[in-house]
Protein backbone atom coordinates (compact mmCIF):
# COMPACT_ATOMS: atom_id res chain seq x y z
CA UNK A 1 0.00 0.00 0.00
CA UNK A 2 1.37 3.09 -0.75
CA UNK A 3 0.99 6.26 1.22
CA UNK A 4 -0.50 9.13 -0.18
CA UNK A 5 0.45 12.41 0.27
CA UNK A 6 -2.54 14.85 0.57
CA UNK A 7 -1.57 18.31 0.02
CA UNK A 8 -4.71 20.60 1.00
CA UNK A 9 -4.49 24.17 -0.51
CA UNK A 10 -5.03 26.22 2.42
CA UNK A 11 -8.79 27.76 2.97
CA UNK A 12 -9.84 30.64 0.48
CA UNK A 13 -12.46 32.03 2.21
CA UNK A 14 -10.31 35.10 3.37
CA UNK A 15 -9.88 35.98 -0.86
CA UNK A 16 -13.36 35.33 -0.71
CA UNK A 17 -14.33 37.79 1.99
CA UNK A 18 -12.47 40.52 0.44
CA UNK A 19 -13.59 40.22 -3.02
CA UNK A 20 -17.08 39.99 -1.91
CA UNK A 21 -16.81 43.20 0.61
CA UNK A 22 -14.87 45.09 -2.43
CA UNK A 23 -17.97 43.68 -5.03
CA UNK A 24 -20.85 44.36 -2.50
CA UNK A 25 -19.46 48.23 -2.24
CA UNK A 26 -18.65 48.78 -5.87
CA UNK A 27 -21.92 47.57 -6.94
CA UNK A 28 -23.50 49.78 -4.40
CA UNK A 29 -22.42 52.26 -5.06
CA UNK A 30 -22.87 52.17 -8.54
CA UNK A 31 -26.66 52.09 -7.66
CA UNK A 32 -27.18 54.69 -5.28
CA UNK A 33 -25.28 56.81 -7.36
CA UNK A 34 -26.93 55.64 -10.58
CA UNK A 35 -30.31 56.15 -8.76
CA UNK A 36 -29.44 60.04 -7.93
CA UNK A 37 -29.02 60.57 -11.01
CA UNK A 38 -32.07 59.03 -12.15
CA UNK A 39 -33.98 61.30 -9.66
CA UNK A 40 -32.26 64.22 -11.28
CA UNK A 41 -33.41 63.91 -14.67
CA UNK A 42 -36.89 64.49 -16.28
CA UNK A 43 -38.69 61.15 -16.62
CA UNK A 44 -38.87 60.71 -20.53
CA UNK A 45 -41.06 58.16 -21.53
CA UNK A 46 -38.29 56.07 -21.94
CA UNK A 47 -37.18 52.10 -21.20
CA UNK A 48 -34.22 53.46 -20.48
CA UNK A 49 -31.81 56.35 -19.98
CA UNK A 50 -27.89 56.98 -19.36
CA UNK A 51 -28.73 57.63 -16.08
CA UNK A 52 -30.17 54.22 -15.28
CA UNK A 53 -27.54 52.31 -17.07
CA UNK A 54 -24.93 53.07 -14.27
CA UNK A 55 -26.49 50.29 -12.28
CA UNK A 56 -26.05 48.24 -15.19
CA UNK A 57 -22.14 49.03 -15.39
CA UNK A 58 -21.84 48.93 -11.48
CA UNK A 59 -22.90 45.00 -11.64
CA UNK A 60 -20.74 44.64 -15.05
CA UNK A 61 -17.80 45.84 -12.32
CA UNK A 62 -18.79 43.86 -10.41
CA UNK A 63 -17.41 40.92 -12.14
CA UNK A 64 -13.83 41.49 -11.39
CA UNK A 65 -14.87 40.06 -7.63
CA UNK A 66 -14.18 36.53 -9.26
CA UNK A 67 -10.53 37.26 -11.16
CA UNK A 68 -9.70 39.80 -7.91
CA UNK A 69 -10.36 36.69 -5.38
CA UNK A 70 -8.78 34.10 -7.53
CA UNK A 71 -5.95 36.53 -8.07
CA UNK A 72 -5.72 37.25 -4.13
CA UNK A 73 -5.84 33.21 -3.40
CA UNK A 74 -3.31 32.06 -5.60
CA UNK A 75 -0.59 34.93 -5.12
CA UNK A 76 -1.50 34.73 -1.15
CA UNK A 77 -1.15 30.95 -0.74
CA UNK A 78 1.06 30.21 -3.63
CA UNK A 79 -1.05 27.33 -4.91
CA UNK A 80 -2.13 26.07 -8.11
CA UNK A 81 -5.79 24.57 -8.70
CA UNK A 82 -8.18 23.50 -11.54
CA UNK A 83 -10.73 26.14 -12.85
CA UNK A 84 -13.56 24.41 -11.51
CA UNK A 85 -12.32 25.76 -8.20
CA UNK A 86 -11.69 29.40 -9.36
CA UNK A 87 -15.37 29.10 -10.61
CA UNK A 88 -16.35 28.09 -7.30
CA UNK A 89 -14.21 30.59 -5.55
CA UNK A 90 -15.97 33.24 -8.23
CA UNK A 91 -19.54 32.13 -7.55
CA UNK A 92 -19.27 32.59 -3.51
CA UNK A 93 -18.08 35.67 -4.43
CA UNK A 94 -20.88 36.41 -6.06
CA UNK A 95 -22.81 35.72 -2.76
CA UNK A 96 -20.80 37.28 -0.87
CA UNK A 97 -21.31 40.37 -2.62
CA UNK A 98 -24.90 40.28 -2.96
CA UNK A 99 -25.09 39.79 0.67
CA UNK A 100 -23.06 43.06 1.43
CA UNK A 101 -24.43 45.28 -1.38
CA UNK A 102 -28.73 44.19 0.17
CA UNK A 103 -26.67 45.28 3.78
CA UNK A 104 -25.43 48.25 2.47
CA UNK A 105 -28.91 49.12 0.40
CA UNK A 106 -30.91 48.48 3.66
CA UNK A 107 -28.60 50.87 5.75
CA UNK A 108 -28.91 53.37 2.93
CA UNK A 109 -32.31 52.91 3.22
CA UNK A 110 -32.14 54.17 6.98
CA UNK A 111 -29.69 56.86 6.05
CA UNK A 112 -32.04 58.53 3.17
CA UNK A 113 -35.10 56.28 3.79
CA UNK A 114 -37.31 58.48 0.98
CA UNK A 115 -34.54 57.25 -1.66
CA UNK A 116 -36.22 54.16 -2.94
CA UNK A 117 -39.68 55.59 -2.53
CA UNK A 118 -38.31 58.83 -4.93
CA UNK A 119 -37.20 56.25 -7.48
CA UNK A 120 -40.76 54.66 -7.21
CA UNK A 121 -42.42 57.65 -7.82
CA UNK A 122 -40.22 58.72 -10.94
CA UNK A 123 -40.58 55.73 -12.18
CA UNK A 124 -44.54 55.63 -12.37
CA UNK A 125 -44.09 59.42 -14.01
CA UNK A 126 -41.66 57.55 -16.56
CA UNK A 127 -44.64 54.65 -17.52
CA UNK A 128 -47.20 57.74 -17.49
CA UNK A 129 -44.95 59.39 -19.82
CA UNK A 130 -44.27 56.67 -22.00
CA UNK A 131 -47.14 56.03 -25.21
CA UNK A 132 -48.28 52.69 -24.31
CA UNK A 133 -51.79 51.94 -23.80
CA UNK A 134 -53.58 53.03 -20.94
CA UNK A 135 -54.15 49.54 -19.48
CA UNK A 136 -50.45 48.07 -19.70
CA UNK A 137 -49.77 51.84 -17.83
CA UNK A 138 -51.78 50.49 -15.13
CA UNK A 139 -50.06 46.80 -15.01
CA UNK A 140 -46.92 48.26 -15.09
CA UNK A 141 -47.63 50.91 -12.04
CA UNK A 142 -49.58 48.46 -10.12
CA UNK A 143 -46.65 46.21 -9.63
CA UNK A 144 -44.46 48.80 -8.15
CA UNK A 145 -45.82 48.53 -4.24
CA UNK A 146 -43.84 49.06 -1.52
CA UNK A 147 -39.55 49.24 -2.68
CA UNK A 148 -38.91 48.35 1.29
CA UNK A 149 -41.09 45.12 1.58
CA UNK A 150 -39.40 41.95 2.31
CA UNK A 151 -40.52 40.41 -1.12
CA UNK A 152 -38.94 42.91 -3.05
CA UNK A 153 -35.80 43.45 -0.97
CA UNK A 154 -35.73 39.10 -1.45
CA UNK A 155 -36.33 39.39 -5.30
CA UNK A 156 -33.90 42.17 -5.62
CA UNK A 157 -31.44 39.76 -3.81
CA UNK A 158 -32.43 37.56 -6.07
CA UNK A 159 -31.60 38.89 -9.23
CA UNK A 160 -28.53 40.57 -7.89
CA UNK A 161 -27.28 37.24 -7.16
CA UNK A 162 -27.93 35.59 -10.64
CA UNK A 163 -26.53 38.71 -11.96
CA UNK A 164 -23.11 38.56 -10.11
CA UNK A 165 -23.09 34.95 -9.31
CA UNK A 166 -23.25 34.38 -13.36
CA UNK A 167 -20.22 37.11 -13.95
CA UNK A 168 -18.36 35.34 -10.88
CA UNK A 169 -18.35 31.96 -12.21
CA UNK A 170 -16.72 33.72 -15.68
CA UNK A 171 -14.34 35.57 -14.13
CA UNK A 172 -13.39 33.27 -11.71
CA UNK A 173 -12.63 30.63 -14.29
CA UNK A 174 -10.57 33.22 -16.25
CA UNK A 175 -9.03 34.58 -12.82
CA UNK A 176 -8.22 30.95 -12.16
CA UNK A 177 -7.23 30.23 -15.47
CA UNK A 178 -4.92 33.44 -15.34
CA UNK A 179 -3.22 32.92 -12.04
CA UNK A 180 -3.80 29.79 -10.81
CA UNK A 181 -3.42 27.21 -13.52
CA UNK A 182 -2.35 23.84 -12.92
CA UNK A 183 -0.44 23.80 -16.60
Amino acid sequence: MENEQIQENPSYWNSVIIASLVVGIIVTAFAIIGGYMTLGSEPSGSFFSSAQLLGTIGCLVGAIGGVLANWHYAKEYDVTYKIGKGALIGLFVGLGATVVSVILGQIWNIIDPSFQQALVDWNIQNIEAMQMPAEAKEQAISGMENPNSAKNIGLQALFTFIGLGLLNVISGLIGAKIFASEE
